[in-house]
């Protein structure tokens, strides 16, 4: 299992097998020329035109949870599926989300 490179623009996902990932990798999009987003292997991309899903991802995304492993009691917790559970745990887990660079 690799990691991906995930366009927000074109709703697509490229996987990204047999590299280091602590190589310099390419983001940029080879389809609309858009830079990337690099996201772990658990990230399952929606399909391309499951909208409903990929704004869940852009929302998760845009408050700091790239599909990292998030902890409640010493257990993995799982990702929200619709976006009313998403601002629950954006919420809960703020703690734990990534702080995202300007």
């Amino acid at each position: 299992m690799g990691h991906k490179k995930v366009c927000l623009e074109c709703k697509k996902a490229y996987s990204i097998y047999g590299r280091d990932i602590t190589e310099e990798i390419n983001l940029t999009c080879p389809q609309c020329g858009a830079k990337g987003i690099l996201m772990p292997y658990r990230f399952r991309p929606p399909k391309k035109d499951d909208l409903k899903n990929w704004n869940l991802t852009m929302y998760l995304i845009e408050n700091g949870f790239f599909y990292q492993h998030i902890y409640e009691n010493h257990q993995y917790v799982n990702y929200p599926s619709n976006m009313d559970e998403a601002k629950i745990f954006v919420a809960k887990f703020r703690s734990q989300a990534f702080k995202i660079k300007d």
